[in-house]
């Protein structure tokens, strides 16, 4: 006979979740580069036509650390939201 797991469910859901958000990331983050790198460029052809390295590996550093750091915030509270609440024993 199979034994009940109970977590099983909220564990698969977030699972599923994170794979999807992670999938998400990689085109957001692909997208949001092109925009911003494209901004910049045309900050940089206006102005002195010089474009630094330094500013390009902040740009892509902060967006990747905003990105990562927003879908382990949402990957968060949709696994606090599906866990379910221990009750106290009477």
């Amino acid at each position: 006979m199979a034994r009940f797991r109970e977590g099983t469910g909220t564990s698969l859901v977030v699972a599923l979740g994170s794979l999807t958000m992670f999938a998400l990331l990689a085109w957001m983050l692909a997208f949001l580069l092109w925009i911003a790198l494209s901004v910049y460029a045309f900050v940089e052809m206006i102005g002195d036509g010089r474009p630094s390295p330094v500013a390009v590996l902040l740009i892509v550093v902060l967006l990747v650390g905003t990105l990562v750091t927003l879908a382990a915030v949402g990957i968060g509270f949709v696994g606090k939201s599906l866990t379910p609440r221990k009750r106290g024993r009477d």
